[in-house]
């Protein structure tokens, strides 16, 4: 079934529990798995799903966006018609900045004008290699106006990390959204995403801006789900929601298994991104590495064990990096010791110094800092 859909990912993500790697880039753009960025995943998945027009609906913070994006071109999204745009607020309302509705108003002609019946809805901080065709699928079959994809939980009371995330709830035909409060065993995690008619959604979107009592769209979607005919759509493929240090972490850290990275990077289309040249890694005499992912360009000296290492790192003289993720450009020197951690760009961490977080909460060392 060819899908008349356009895709549209939002730049609205609550940044509370993410800041530090936040401060000077929109969640979209966070480096995961060595070379890639968050947006990539979702990007990747979309054209995969043969959806060739795609917009990205921003906030701030737009300098790394615009770079990393370079027109589409990495993901075959530099066209003439259709292809990637990125729609940004208009800077000369008062109310640019306080909500994805009030940044949609100056762009809703654009919405006016796409030649599609649908719109896939998402965030750009789900990291999976989601099959959107057979989602559409259902969502066409049954005639939905809005079709909310989920991801089914078995082990929730276990799941402190999708705590205060959107649940699904059904009475009857209705459909509700509510919030994971940590007491069910098995629920429908609301993921952000949603396939919804062209029509709905502007019709939405200009009774939410007429009424003026949300900012968000996705309040002003789930406000209304009673007014429409809505079902459901639980993915089987494994989507994990990045809102927080310790998601990130946990999430980075997980590309190590091996059937999971498999699934990530290859099950449903290869995961794309823009391309930087750079030399094979450098692995001395007396270095060790175990079950860690290193980019190009990184010369090490030391031992990476259970870890994540970006590109154009050194790691000193018998300096260890165990269970962290350490990105682009850092300078790990001689003796120090890493454990626990995630550093940002371009740290510099000076000999034998010890670092160490744990499990659940990391140690982080933002970009460019200096621990001599």
């Amino acid at each position: 079934m060819k899908m008349k859909v356009a895709g549209l990912i939002n730049l609205g993500e609550r940044e509370t529990y993410i800041k530090e790697l936040t401060q000077f880039r929109p969640l979209a753009t966070v480096p995961f798995a060595g070379r890639y960025c968050l947006i990539d995943f979702m990007l990747s998945s979309m054209v995969n799903s043969d959806i060739e027009n795609v917009s990205i609906l921003v906030k701030d913070k737009f300098h790394s966006l615009n770079d990393h994006l370079s027109f589409g071109k990495w993901w075959d999204l530099d066209r003439k018609t259709g292809g990637l745009r990125v729609l940004y607020p208009d800077i000369k309302e008062e109310t640019a900045f306080e909500g994805d509705l009030q940044r949609l108003r100056s762009n809703l002609l654009y919405f006016e004008k796409m030649k599609v019946d649908h719109i896939l809805m998402t965030r750009s901080n789900y990291v999976g290699n989601i099959d959107f065709k057979s989602a559409f699928a259902i969502h066409a079959q049954n005639d939905a106006d809005i079709t909310v994809l989920t991801k089914n939980v078995k082990n929730g009371k276990t799941r402190v990390d999708l705590l205060g995330l959107d649940i699904l709830m059904k009475d009857g035909e209705k459909v509700y959204i509510g919030r994971n409060l940590g007491n069910q065993q098995e629920f429908e995690l609301g993921i952000e995403m949603y396939f919804i008619k062209k029509r709905i959604f502007l019709e939405i979107v200009r009774e939410a801006l007429e009424e003026g009592r949300e900012s968000s769209l996705s309040g002003a979607i789930k406000r209304r789900l009673q007014s429409y005919k809505v079902i459901t759509h639980s993915l089987e493929e494994e989507v994990l929601p990045i809102y927080s240090m310790q998601q990130y972490y946990n999430a980075s850290l997980r590309i190590l298994e091996t059937e999971h990275a498999k699934e990530l990077f290859y099950k449903n289309g290869n995961i794309f991104t823009k391309t930087k040249d750079a030399p094979s890694s450098l692995y001395m005499s007396g270095s060790q590495v175990k079950n860690s992912l290193v980019a190009n360009g990184c010369v090490i000296q030391g031992t990476v064990e259970n870890s994540i290492i970006f590109r154009n790192v050194h790691v000193g003289k018998n300096a260890v990096i165990r269970n962290s993720v350490v990105f682009q450009g850092a300078n790990i020197c001689d003796d120090a010791q890493i454990n626990f951690a995630v550093l940002d760009k371009r740290s510099f961490i000076g000999n034998g110094r010890v670092l160490m977080g744990d499990g659940g909460l990391p140690y982080f060392v933002g970009k460019g800092a200096r621990i001599l």
